[in-house]
């Protein structure tokens, strides 16, 4: 009954709420090898794209998972319903993640094609930039009640990474293209207790509404 649930909604919202993200997120990932010129990079220059354009598409993907209850009367008819709101949330959480490995992962390969020296450390970093991006705007969307607040929470510090890198410490998205890697790690962390937080916080408000 849960999987038959689960890959009900899976394709309800793929096909309603994921498609246009989807689409902006491709176009990033065809902007990238336009804007950095992808051919036989070394393992630092390997890591600017992967890490200063590559991962917007956590943005682009994971901040508007609350955005269709954004209309009240779409709000209302969630409530009504017999399938629990943050059980939907969860999904579209589930697949925005498993699509951002696919696009990452595809990108280093094409980047391995290149002839890049790329290993699967280029991988795992870009995929916690990323992530850590779309689960700040998905923390700031889900406590605003508002993508256009998320998009704009992440795209701060996302910007704020171009000036701010001893200000931000173990928080510094491009760690890699300077020769580190541990930020990663910390990066991972947080990204975990943000959507934690942001289900927890919306299971609370949830409740008293």
């Amino acid at each position: 009954m849960f999987f038959r649930s689960a890959f009900r909604i899976l394709g309800i919202n793929l096909k309603h709420n994921f498609l246009p993200h989807l689409a902006v997120s491709l176009v990033i990932a065809l902007l990238t090898p336009v804007v950095f010129g992808i051919s036989a990079l070394d393992p630092i220059l390997s890591a600017q794209p992967l890490e200063m354009l590559l991962p917007l598409t956590g943005t682009v993907v994971l901040t508007p998972v609350f955005l269709p209850e954004q209309d009240e009367n779409i709000l209302a008819l969630m409530r009504s319903k017999r399938t629990d709101y943050l059980a939907v949330c969860a999904v579209r959480v589930a697949y925005s993640i498993v699509y951002l490995g696919i696009i990452i992962s595809g990108f280093v390969g094409f980047m391995k094609l290149r002839e890049c020296q790329v290993t699967p450390q280029h991988l795992i970093g870009s995929l916690a930039t990323a992530l850590f991006l779309g689960s700040l705007g998905f923390l700031a969307a889900g406590i605003s009640r508002n993508a256009a607040v998320g998009y704009m929470v992440s795209f701060i510090f996302y910007i704020a990474n171009f000036s701010l890198k001893e200000k931000l410490g173990k928080l510094f998205l491009f760690s890699m293209s300077v020769g580190s890697f541990e930020e990663k790690y910390y990066l991972l962390a947080a990204s975990v207790l943000m959507i934690a937080a942001a289900f927890l916080y919306l299971k609370i408000t949830w409740r008293r509404a």
